[in-house]
């Protein structure tokens, strides 16, 4: 097990590690922690292989000994020589593929504070919208559950009782009734069925996700989804902007920012898009053909395209493009946030809707059954 544990980690382009990683959970506010002091240590001068240290210690102090083992295993390999993107691949439960970007975004921009207040930036949002949209979305998924288990009750245990009854009276029972009591000894004898249609349909989705081809057919059907697939790519678009003003302003080049792309993408077929900015950049191209080849959306590519006149200010660095991507990406984030809104308000508006009627039909059927 330890040798096919090391085979998949290398796969998977982590490090090998026998017993896999130190920490097995991390909640976000102890990440969101964990980047606020990151940030702290790196902007009063300590080195990253100390700030790690330090910070590992006082998540020690709070008595998280996974999390403080973790990352004094991540500050060794830093002191080692080991980037802090890279030595943060053991620990891939603590931090994902978008947070290593954003790390290998500071190391290349040689700013790697930013990346830290950036990231706990991102944390606490994740961490509200996520506290927003359980909050709308458990109350009506709970009650339409308890609906459709008090419709199955009634269909399974009640109106058959009631229907005898009705018979003995030579009377017949309603047609809501009968067509509940129906449906639910329909989907009591027949549930093997549909947990075997459920499980062939896990199985052909993890067949299609760990094959390249599978895994390109279904990211290729998510971005053809009518609001899901915008939202997909542009919250990936969205992060992508988030680093790319300040990579710009530290100097960094077009060409360096690909691989940081590619990990912020868990898509594989906007990676694919990435290939095109990747060619168009390469073969000297201009920055806004490679962003439009990339599919980035033309509320972004404008303004880049406009700013490729400029000549850019002593320093080399272009801060009109830098500031046109700012102003992008602030609009991005804006329609992400309208977006997100908009799916829990439908998506929280239908549960009511069928948790209701489930259990209105409930409520008729007794009453029914009894006049």
């Amino acid at each position: 097990m330890p040798i096919l544990k090391s085979f998949i980690d290398e796969l998977m382009g982590r490090d090998a590690n026998p017993l896999g990683p130190r920490a097995k959970e991390m909640s976000g506010n102890d990440r969101e922690r964990f980047f606020f002091l990151m940030a702290m240590m790196l902007k009063t001068g300590q080195t990253t292989s100390d700030s790690v240290r330090a910070v590992a210690k006082a998540f020690h102090s709070e008595r998280k000994n996974d999390i403080s083992a973790a990352l004094h295993g991540i500050a060794h390999k830093v002191s080692q020589g080991k980037p802090l993107s890279k030595a943060m691949e053991s620990e891939y439960i603590m931090f994902t593929d978008i947070h290593r970007a954003a790390i290998l975004a500071g190391e290349a921009s040689n700013n790697m504070q930013k990346s830290f207040e950036v990231l706990r930036v991102l944390e606490a949002k994740r961490i509200a919208s996520s506290r927003s949209g359980i909050a709308e979305l458990l109350t009506p998924f709970v009650m339409m559950f308890l609906s459709i288990v008090s419709i199955f009750n009634t269909g399974l245990n009640t109106l058959p009782v009631m229907a005898k009854l009705r018979e003995a009276q030579g009377k017949p029972l309603g047609t809501i009734p009968a067509g509940i009591m129906e449906t639910t000894q329909f989907f009591a004898g027949y549930w093997f069925i549909f947990v075997a249609i459920l499980i062939i349909g896990l199985v052909v989705a993890f067949s299609m996700h760990s094959s390249v081809q599978g895994k390109m057919i279904m990211h290729t059907y998510i971005l053809k989804m009518p609001i899901y697939g915008t939202y997909v790519s542009f919250k990936t678009y969205a992060s992508m902007l988030l680093y790319f003003p300040y990579m710009l302003a530290s100097g960094v080049k077009p060409k360096q920012m690909i691989p940081i792309m590619e990990a912020l993408s868990s898509n594989t077929a906007l990676k694919r898009r990435i290939e095109q900015f990747n060619y168009v950049i390469t073969t000297g191209g201009a920055m806004s053909e490679a962003m439009k080849r990339a599919g980035f959306p033309e509320i972004v590519v404008t303004p880049v395209s406009v700013s490729e006149n400029y000549a850019g200010s002593d320093s080399g660095v272009n801060d009109v493009m830098i500031e046109g991507m700012n102003h992008a990406h602030g609009i991005l984030e804006r329609m992400l946030d309208d977006t997100h809104k908009r799916f829990v308000t439908v998506f929280s508006g239908l549960l009511w809707a069928v948790g209701g009627t489930v259990m209105l039909l409930d409520m008729m059927s007794i009453v029914l059954s009894q006049a």
